[in-house]
């Protein structure tokens, strides 16, 4: 096998709290994530020439050493003495700075396509380990389906996967630095709190009405006050027939909101496809990491 192609899925978080700063400048969260079918393409080849190459026709995505499916492959790379060249080209769809993890998602798609395609024999577990390196959100990326995390977000509990869960996904065309938000996060003005063990209750008994009701995200208190119009779509989105709940992923600016069916999912997604930028209906999915055959 010369090359492989891997799909890299995006997440959400239904639950976001930020718990703590920590003396390294990260921050300790208490999260649940879950993969979601929307997902980039990764294809990995062979290369005789030495070196890693990046191709990206997305503007806003390098193709150099700044891009973490880069790292990615140096990083497996070093770990086993090297692998001789190798391309590596990403089909984007998941929208770039968006709270998606789409580049913990690329890079996640690097560590287990190498892992595949030269045979090299790390359990899933060992590339978590390599993917903590690189990024909080990168061990998730590689577990997929649902999962608690702590710490900076890289120490994961599992939980039981959703059924395909039909979702709606906004974005209004702007990028969010993650470093920023965090940095103007007030820990005393963020008073609301709600415990994750709610919504990994509800994630566990698989009640969609119940994670609906209890979806939350401490991040969106910094984002909103600064990027109202993103407050304005998760507003938009909870009035939606059919919605069980909205909520802001991750450090944002994507919101996305739990549907009753597929139909109402795109009913909502016709209503909104003209007025945002990114406009999309997807499903809760099992995995985070799949090689497309």
């Amino acid at each position: 096998m010369s090359k492989i192609r891997v799909r890299a899925h995006a997440k959400i978080n239904l639950y976001l709290d930020v718990v703590g700063k920590r003396d390294d400048g990260y921050h300790n969260l208490a999260t649940v994530f879950h993969s979601i079918g929307l997902h980039d393409d990764v294809i990995i080849r062979r290369r005789a020439e030495k070196g890693i190459t990046v191709h990206c026709e997305h503007p806003g995505v390098p193709c150099d050493s700044r891009n973490i499916a880069y790292r990615a492959a140096q990083c497996i790379s070093a770990a086993v003495g090297g692998i001789g060249g190798l391309a590596i080209d990403i089909h984007k769809r998941i929208p770039v700075a968006a709270g998606l993890a789409g580049g913990s998602a690329n890079a996640a798609a690097v560590l287990h396509g190498i892992n595949k395609l030269w045979a090299l024999g790390f359990t899933q577990d060992a590339l978590m380990r390599l993917g903590a390196q690189l990024g909080a959100d990168v061990p998730f990326c590689l577990h997929g389906g649902a999962a608690l995390g702590q710490g900076i977000g890289d120490r994961l509990t599992s939980l039981p996967a959703l059924p395909e869960v039909p979702l709606l996904l906004l974005n209004p065309g702007i990028d969010i630095s993650t470093a920023a938000v965090f940095k103007n996060l007030n820990f005393r003005l963020t008073t609301e709190k709600k415990e994750g063990i709610i919504i990994k209750t509800h994630v566990e008994k698989r009640d969609i009405v119940g994670i609906g009701k209890n979806l939350y995200n401490l991040l969106e208190v910094p984002v909103f006050s600064k990027h109202p119009e993103v407050a304005a779509l998760k507003t938009q989105l909870t009035t939606q027939a059919g919605c069980y709940g909205a909520l802001m992923s991750g450090s944002g600016a994507t919101v996305f909101a739990l549907m009753q069916d597929t139909a109402a999912a795109q009913r909502s997604e016709s209503h909104f496809k003209n007025r945002v930028g990114f406009c999309t209906t997807t499903v809760t999915y099992p995995v985070g990491v799949s090689i497309d055959n």
